[in-house]
């Protein structure tokens, strides 16, 4: 059931996790090329790597173009509904930060066909995939409610 109470707060969320993902690719378009080397920001641990990923989560393919938009909407619709029926204002706060990164990377393959990445960490050669502030909304997010949903479990 939607509590109604919640939309404000769910609505806050979504826009500034929107917001915060779609500036920040929107300077990093306009001062760095995919053709530039890195640029490091704490020595090899944390770099600003321009590269674009038409593909999906990790920049794995999985399919044709059209299975990504559908994936990616019917699970914003899903967290929508999830987002918007918890009671506690946690649990609303994440989803929200969750369905606005999802909105954001859903808007650069709409508009350009793939979703913009820049954020590369790792040790000298051993690197994560690139990704986005989107992709970090819904990565640190997913993990809080993990986590949160195991410690709740102990301590039933």
């Amino acid at each position: 059931m939607i509590r109604k109470k919640n939309i404000r707060s769910f609505l806050i969320f979504i826009i500034i996790a929107l917001l915060i993902d779609q500036i920040s690719k929107l300077l990093i378009v306009n001062f760095l090329s995919p053709l530039d080397p890195p640029t490091e920001l704490i020595g090899s641990l944390l770099r600003l790597k321009l590269t674009y990923n038409p593909y999906g989560v990790f920049g794995i393919a999985f399919g044709p173009d059209i299975l990504y938009y559908i994936l990616s909407l019917a699970g914003i619709v899903v967290l929508i509904y999830v987002g918007l029926s918890l009671q506690e204002k946690i649990g609303v706060i994440v989803f929200g930060f969750i369905v606005g990164g999802a909105i954001g990377n859903v808007i650069d393959r709409l508009r350009l066909e793939y979703v913009i990445d820049f954020i590369d960490m790792g040790i000298g050669d051993v690197r994560w995939f690139t990704y986005n502030f989107a992709d970090a909304f819904i990565t640190v997010g997913a993990i809080f409610l993990l986590v949160r949903e195991l410690f709740a479990k102990k301590s039933r």
